[in-house]
């Protein structure tokens, strides 16, 4: 019997025992334990500097190192400049943890053997590096929209998906996480999971435009939706979206909208499909390719984050912005099944569909871009879409108007 079983095998008798020489001898037993594994981990993590992974990074060609870290070298240094740190622990070996905890979705345990550092070392390192990535890159890659923003965002979407006056596609996903302690059912979600909520608007080039991370997932999505900071924002009016405006040969001034599926209300300035007969491929599919393009580098999504829910806020928030810092000069084909090929998995959940009431003014204004979508506002492709067997809708109008993730069932059949 080892010394360690020894310990615990004389501890579960020591209760029957009324010496206090053999309580001595205890003690100083499980204290030796103890110093002995500290001076074990102690002289691991002095060699960290010479045998932790980070030292083998510097011999990495190009496409290694982007590989393992989903940034270039050069992308690597810029992130870098906002994420000083002080010693002992070098800031750009907390970027790379950081980074390889994103590109890898291994847990602390294993990064902190990799890079012979404790878990809680990888924990902290983690959170510190998230808080900072989004306080210095936010207001660069994510800032706050303006009129000026909102308008060149439409004319991307007219120019790409022949859809004016769209200024955003809001979408919604569950976040998978291990379950909080002490939580009860307060982030067990619909699908049987426990999750926070990511709530997202993007542009026609698959960026975020904003984000909203922290709903528990017990929360109906109506109420996810109307407790973001975007729904509330639009309430208030102060998104600085522009007012309606006419477009060219149609009578009627149209405003700028966003555009969602089912689960999101229908409102004066959100777009969302006429209830569907119902869902093809096509359609379940795109429902996810915005946050499948964030899934791609960093495989942390597709795996549920066993960290605190605080950490797991930071984490996503600094994926976001440092998703659109990678997309900042790649271009978008029409098509993103041509650009990702095979959709990875995820641990992204979509939101349930909702039935929230819906004002009349809504009604008309879909009905508005309906009349346009179908006279001078056609394009093309819209009739060999219905014809190739898109959905159908009761009424007679068919989701033809497919950007990424979105099927707007405003374009009448045949």
């Amino acid at each position: 019997m080892d010394k360690l079983h020894e310990l615990n095998y004389k501890l579960d008798l020591s209760s029957e025992s009324d010496s206090d020489e053999e309580m001595n001898e205890l003690l100083l037993l499980y204290s030796l334990s103890k110093r002995n594994k500290s001076i074990w981990k102690s002289a691991y993590m002095k060699k960290r500097k010479s045998h932790g992974e980070f030292i083998l990074t510097s011999e990495f060609s190009d496409k290694q190192f982007t590989n393992y870290f989903r940034l270039n070298r050069n992308q690597f240094n810029e992130v870098l400049i906002g994420c000083n740190a002080q010693k002992p622990i070098d800031p750009e070996e907390k970027l790379a943890v950081f980074l390889r905890y994103l590109a890898s979705g291994d847990s602390y345990k294993s990064i902190a053997y990799s890079y012979r550092m404790g878990d809680r070392t990888v924990s902290k390192i983690v959170n510190e590096v998230a808080l900072a990535v989004w306080d210095t890159m936010r207001p660069l890659y994510l800032p706050q929209p303006t009129i000026e923003m909102w308008k060149s965002v439409a004319l991307e979407f007219e120019q790409q998906w022949q859809f004016p006056h769209c200024i955003g596609a809001l979408d919604g996903k569950h976040v998978v996480i291990k379950k909080p302690p002490k939580s009860g059912t307060s982030f067990f979600n619909y699908k049987q999971t426990f999750s926070l909520v990511l709530m997202a608007l993007v542009d026609a080039n698959y960026k975020f435009i904003s984000v909203d991370v922290g709903s528990m997932g017990r929360f109906s999505d109506a109420n996810i939706f109307t407790s973001s900071v975007l729904a509330k924002k639009m309430n208030r009016q102060s998104l600085q979206i522009p007012p309606p405006e006419f477009l060219p040969v149609f009578e009627q001034p149209l405003p700028y909208v966003f555009v969602a599926d089912e689960a999101f209300p229908l409102s004066e300035n959100l777009m969302r499909p006429y209830p569907k007969r119902s869902v093809t491929f096509t359609s379940t599919t795109n429902s996810r390719m915005y946050f499948w393009y964030i899934s791609i580098p960093f495989s942390r999504f597709s795996k549920p984050f066993e960290i605190k829910v605080e950490s797991v806020d930071n984490v996503v928030k600094a994926a976001c912005v440092l998703h659109n810092y990678l997309r900042k000069e790649m271009s978008i084909s029409n098509n993103i099944t041509d650009e990702i090929g095979e959709m990875p998995d995820t641990k992204l959940l979509p939101l349930a569909n909702n039935n929230c009431r819906t004002g009349s003014n809504a009604f008309l204004v879909r009905q508005k871009y309906t009349d346009y979508f179908n006279t001078v506002g056609s394009v093309p492709w819209q009739m060999d879409s219905v014809a190739r067997g898109n959905e159908i809708h009761p009424s007679g109008f068919s989701s033809v108007v497919e950007f990424g993730q979105f099927n707007l069932i405003l374009r009448k059949t045949a």
